[in-house]
């Protein structure tokens, strides 16, 4: 049986914003926001998806994390200050905590580089 790839699951319109710059563009602009510690596990999360090694279930899990960061629709709206994100944040850590027996020492690292270069702007 021929499954489909978790991207497949992706409306077109969400699709575009799951790309490389399109997740840097939205971590760049809510870092400070966001803190370090929130940034490293979504650039881990990242990381872990794009990885062919990453099984197709956990890379459904992580794309739903995703893409309720990456979404405009939200239980708490972003725009509301500090408290915009907690939703975002709270789904993000639940992710993680769930998938760090699947984080490699590599994914670790380069998701540890990429927050300290992006917080270092």
């Amino acid at each position: 049986m021929n499954r489909p790839s978790p991207e497949e699951f992706i409306p077109k319109f969400r699709r575009k914003k799951l790309d490389e710059p399109g997740f840097l563009r939205k971590l760049a602009r809510f870092a400070g926001r966001l803190g370090a510690p929130a940034v490293r596990q979504l650039y881990a999360l990242y990381f872990l998806f794009k990885d062919p090694a990453t099984p197709k279930r956990t890379k459904m899990i992580i794309l739903g994390a995703l893409v309720y960061f990456f979404s405009p629709i939200d239980s708490i709206p972003d725009l509301l200050g500090p408290l915009g994100f907690s939703d975002d944040i709270a789904v993000i850590t639940l992710v993680y905590a769930q998938m760090k027996s699947h984080l490699t020492d590599e994914i670790r690292e380069k998701a540890r580089l990429a927050t300290e270069k992006l917080l270092s702007r």
